[in-house]
């Protein structure tokens, strides 16, 4: 069982309640991002609005980008930095300043230590650091007595490459979580690039070797499936805190509306698992399948439909705010067949608050959020015949039965996603740490 840190008896828990209110707890929130890039810094954007409600003070720190929100910090972000679309040539030139940011960055700790100095926090919550700020920055928070919490959206901490799955096959893999991080070389993991996965490799055994994790008093992870895989790397119980995410519910309303569709809605890339889904919608006859999203491989998803003939499958690319909440809201059921360890997609909460039941498969976070037969169905990876069957059969159930599911799925949202919940838990940790 995952562990929340910290216990308190009766007379030091008197004396903590005493401490705490001095002053408001004043959080340092670190993430590489400082505008909406994915599920971490929605996670990230909600927490700060949640915590700023309360009437904490909540200081970012992050990378300077032409994206990003505006923020009275922002002088104190590191420079821009990007990996991705460069020629070979640019590559090289940038080959020692990119090598620096990766492994050990002096700019990001000097940085954040003119950050620390000034807003002077009481504790920092950090969430993605690596590559653009990098572990450089635990050791300036160390240096401040500063304690550390750490979100962790990803695989980071056992996976040199994020996301235990070998991309180019689009195969599982844990062959790094013990700390074999050579594996990653083996099976070039990054990029499919033999260089590019030696150097997040040798960035992995160095941050191991200089125990920067080390620094970190507690874990937060949003699975008890990322929580096992942090205690198989050797990181102890007592230092992991399984708590879901939480989302504003209100963006998401119930609905109790059912039309005659279901759908995905996400990143159209392989390990999403949107072939097998397409696979099964060759024995789905009744209903439509409307695909919400772009990505990588639509193009070959929508050759795949043409030439299978599935005419009851809908692409209608990228679809945000009120659009994307109208439609999803009103569909019979939501699909989320990931073939890769799905952290805690927050696909399935949106869906869950909208009173959707939700098709997922066993991977991951994936089945703690769904309670088979109750507020969705869950099926193998990879099993097109056992999606197609849970499809039908969700399909055949009657509009009652989909009700039910959907009221189930809202009740776990209010349940386990509330802001107002998730706030008195997090605030329990951060007063934890401080004191």
């Amino acid at each position: 069982m995952i562990k929340q840190s910290g216990r308190f008896g009766k007379s030091g828990y008197r004396f903590f309640c005493i401490r705490v209110a001095e002053k408001n707890v004043k959080i340092l929130m670190v993430d590489k991002y400082f505008f909406i890039k994915g599920g971490a810094e929605r996670y990230f954007f909600e927490l700060k609005s949640i915590l700023e409600r309360h009437g904490h003070q909540v200081a970012p720190f992050s990378m300077q980008h032409p994206n990003n929100f505006p923020s009275e910090w922002a002088d104190h972000f590191v420079s821009n930095i990007e990996f991705n679309g460069h020629s070979a040539l640019q590559k090289l030139a940038q080959a020692p300043k990119i090598i620096s940011r990766v492994l050990y960055s002096p700019e990001a700790k000097a940085a954040i230590t003119k950050l620390i100095e000034r807003f002077k926090p009481d504790v920092a919550h950090v969430h993605m650091i690596d590559h653009q700020l990098s572990p450089s920055i635990l050791h300036a928070l160390e240096r401040h007595g500063i304690p550390v919490v750490q979100t962790c959206h990803q695989y980071k901490l056992v996976c040199p490459s994020y996301r235990l799955l070998v991309m180019r096959e689009n195969r599982l893999c844990e062959k790094c979580v013990t700390g074999h991080f050579y594996h990653a070389v083996l099976e070039r993991c990054h990029k499919d690039s033999a260089a590019a996965s030696a150097l997040i490799a040798f960035e992995s055994y160095l941050h191991k070797w200089m125990n920067v994790y080390d620094l970190i008093r507690l874990f937060h992870v949003p699975s008890r499936f990322l929580g096992s895989k942090l205690r198989e790397s050797g990181i102890s119980a007592e230092r992991i805190w399984h708590q879901f995410y939480t989302i504003k519910l209100e963006d998401y309303p119930f609905s109790d509306i059912f039309e005659d569709y279901f759908v995905y809605y996400g990143r159209l890339s392989e390990e999403k698992g949107i072939l097998t889904l397409l696979r099964a919608m060759q024995n789905v006859s009744r209903s439509k399948l409307i695909i919400i999203g772009e990505g990588p491989q639509r193009a070959e998803l929508e050759n795949f439909s043409a030439a299978h003939k599935l005419s009851n499958v809908v692409f209608v690319g990228s679809k945000s705010g009120q659009e994307l909440t109208r439609l999803v809201s009103r569909a019979k059921f939501v699909v989320v067949p990931s073939e890769w360890y799905d952290n805690s997609p927050l696909v399935i909460y949106e869906s869950f608050s909208m009173g959707r039941p939700v098709i997922a498969t066993t991977l991951g976070g994936m089945p703690e959020l769904i309670d088979d037969g109750v507020n969705g169905r869950l099926f193998a990876p990879k099993d097109a015949d056992g999606l197609s069957r849970l499809i039908n059969d969700m399909l055949n159930a009657g509009e009652s039965h989909l009700r039910a599911m959907g009221r189930a799925a809202r009740a776990t949202a209010e349940r386990e996603f509330d802001p107002e919940v998730h706030y008195q838990k997090i605030y329990e940790v951060y007063k934890n740490l401080a004191n």
